[in-house]
């Protein structure tokens, strides 16, 4: 089946189910699977699904993506289809151009941010043996402990301590960047390339009081690591 994307926003946390033919006889064991995938890291929260229709035909589809769903203790919160979705995406596109004409009596121009990667964002510490793979940006309210993972096709940000693995640029992206508050870890990539980040380094920004984030990213061919905004 498609891959069912997982899109936040400050609504939540949305599973896009609209490109999924519900009525197949595979579809519920392929969710079941991803609900397992997925409860590494949304284990306690709740989320919306985006569905391609809502009819009656759809009721008992409903009842069992909210069992699986609740078996990985993640809450089913609303239910929208994707004429709804779209409509909610317009309104609010809508309102933040008002808003803006209003702050300073001009309209400015609203930058279009549809090309871009969506990004994951994951309030929790990451244990170890813990997985994250996901197509798009993650960002990482929390820790990420030995041996826990973090693949991703587009930057890595983790508000707090990388001491697992992190893989930004997945898919190949050399632009792509890895930001975490500090770093302790064995391993880096960022596309194909792997780079270990130096003790002395680490060890200049444990003895340092300021909060900086360190910056891990691709120049001259070489991962480098910096401290952010220095």
């Amino acid at each position: 089946m498609p891959r069912i994307a997982i899109k936040q926003n400050k609504k939540g946390t949305f599973l896009d189910l609209s490109r999924q033919d519900l009525r197949s006889s595979g579809f519920r064991e392929d969710f079941s699977n991803f609900s397992d995938e997925i409860s590494s890291f949304l284990s306690g929260t709740s989320v919306s699904i985006i569905m391609p229709d809502k009819t009656k035909e759809t009721t008992s589809i409903i009842e069992t993506i909210r069992a699986e769903l609740n078996k990985n203790n993640i809450s089913l919160k609303n239910i929208f289809s994707k004429d709804e979705e779209k409509e909610i995406s317009d309104k609010e596109k809508l309102n933040s151009s008002t808003v803006d004409s209003n702050k300073t009596g001009t309209t400015k121009e609203i930058v279009d941010v549809s090309g871009l990667p969506e990004t994951l964002y994951v309030e929790a510490n990451l244990r170890s043996g813990q997985l994250i793979r996901y197509p798009g940006n993650v960002f990482v309210l929390g820790d990420v402990n030995h041996s826990a993972e973090i693949i991703a096709s587009g930057d890595i940000i983790i508000w707090g301590t990388l001491r697992g693995l992190a893989h930004a640029g997945a898919d190949g992206d050399k632009e792509a960047k890895i930001i975490a508050m500090e770093i302790s870890t064995g391993q880096i990539r960022i596309a194909e390339l792997i780079t270990s980040i130096p003790d002395s380094m680490s060890k200049d920004k444990k003895k340092s009081k300021e909060k900086v984030p360190m910056l891990v990213k691709i120049e001259n061919n070489e991962i480098i690591a910096n401290r952010y905004f220095r």
